[in-house]
């Protein structure tokens, strides 16, 4: 593993031939893996349990939020007719949620703003996570966000799409989706051409904070703010972008990726900052960062580089403290979240050289790591349209849920009990 992982550093300046290895390495494994009996499943595969159906495809989006409302019963996804090729304009994501109760459908309302690694962005709306939902869409010829509420089937239009929201679901945090989508394919929205198309770094664009309530919003961070602060020669002549903007538990701050490309390579810095864009403090600035999530107040789990070694490091905000979590048990990237007791970290892998996906889930307790499941991608699958697990907990912790193409086609899967289960396997 450890060749692949070098072997595969040094490609890094050259991304699209080493996208095309990658493939062409994954299929050689895969076809030899079909002739090996001893391929292992996870601990509990045999209780996936899948909550849509194969008339269209389903799928919720990211990792960072859970698709569950407060009671558990009502499953959001986006409903699809084909996610393994880039949605276009006109193309439509039906909005609704799963009723657990009987695995149907109901439909709420559409957007065509969309993308198939976040979706819509579509959430539950606190503070109760029940009445309302929340997604982005497009109105008059620009993006906005709407909120839905389910019992009286009112929309209330947002003048600014939303990225991340609050718990209380007061303000939100939002940045250019075109922009992003134009840097980073598969990430923002292709409705609307980029107008900052050009600027490596301009003053009037960035992150903004959005007033749900009174439907207001400011530029808080711009992106000419952003690479003033210890600023370097990799900088020069590259178009910069933000990403990744996540409201801590509290709603008083933020976390936020800030990237650039030099010679072919992703440039990454991970921040946090004050809610209004003060107290700006850079966290980790070894060129690579990738996912993270907000364990508490104080603390945001990070997968990142640091002191040359790629790792889960748990940062203190605003402080040069940090640890790594689960050194030899989590060793590749993936999308973490804790439990509500903050007990257990679950997680997955990109896919291994047979195409496979690990779901995680770590105990950080007992430094136990357990592979609940182990999932196919088909090759179709792959680059921008590929489908990550993504994995979310309930509101509980007591469920997790995931998006998955095992089956051939994205579709959504929940795995109940699950920290039970796995506690029953260790008797």
């Amino acid at each position: 593993m450890n060749i692949e992982k070098n072997f595969s550093e040094l490609l890094r300046r050259y991304p699209n031939l080493r996208k095309y290895i990658k493939l062409l390495y994954q299929f050689i494994f895969y076809n030899i893996s079909k002739f090996n009996s001893s391929n292992s499943k996870g601990l509990l595969q045999e209780f996936i349990r899948k909550v849509t159906h194969e008339d269209e495809e389903y799928y919720f989006g990211y990792y960072d939020k859970s698709p569950w409302n407060d009671k558990n019963n009502k499953i959001l996804t986006l409903e699809v007719l084909c996610s393994d090729k880039h949605p276009v304009k006109t193309d439509k994501a039906q909005i609704g949620y799963i009723n657990l109760k009987d695995n149907i459908f109901k439909k709420l309302t559409e957007t065509n703003t969309w993308n198939l690694q976040q979706g819509s962005m579509l959430q539950w709306l606190g503070p109760d996570f029940d009445d309302n939902i929340i997604y982005n869409a497009l109105h008059d010829n620009d993006y906005c966000s709407i909120i839905y509420n389910l019992k009286t089937k009112e929309e209330r239009i947002i003048d600014k799409p939303i990225y991340s929201v609050s718990k209380n679901g007061r303000f939100a945090l939002s940045l250019n989706f075109s922009r992003l989508h134009r840097l980073r394919p598969g990430y923002g929205y292709s409705n609307l051409s980029d107008k900052t198309k050009g600027e490596k770094h301009p003053q009037n664009d960035g992150i903004y904070l959005v007033d749900l309530e009174n439907n207001t919003s400011k530029l808080i961070i711009s992106l000419d703010q952003i690479v003033k602060i210890n600023h370097n020669s990799t900088m020069e002549d590259s178009e910069h972008r933000f990403n990744h903007l996540d409201i801590s538990p509290d709603g008083k701050r933020f976390s936020f990726i800030h990237r650039w490309e030099h010679n072919n390579v992703t440039q990454s810095r991970f921040y946090t900052a004050d809610v209004d864009g003060n107290n700006i403090y850079c966290l980790a600035d070894e060129e690579m960062v990738s996912h993270s999530c907000w364990k508490n107040n104080e603390e945001i789990l990070v997968w990142a580089r640091k002191n040359n070694k790629d790792r889960y490091y748990l940062f203190k905000d605003k402080t040069l403290e940090f640890k790594i979590i689960g050194e030899e048990k989590l060793t590749s990237d993936g999308h973490p979240s804790y439990s509500p007791d903050k007990r257990y970290i679950l997680t997955d892998t990109y896919p291994d050289r047979t195409r496979h996906r690990t779901l995680i889930i770590y105990d950080t307790q007992e430094n136990i790591r357990y592979d609940i499941a182990r999932l196919f991608a088909p090759f179709k699958y792959h680059g921008e349209v590929r489908c990550d697990l993504h994995p979310r907990w309930s509101r509980d912790g007591k469920h997790v849920c995931f998006d998955s193409v095992h089956e051939g086609e994205r579709q959504l899967y929940i795995i109940e009990n699950v920290i039970e289960k796995l506690e029953e396997t260790d008797k």
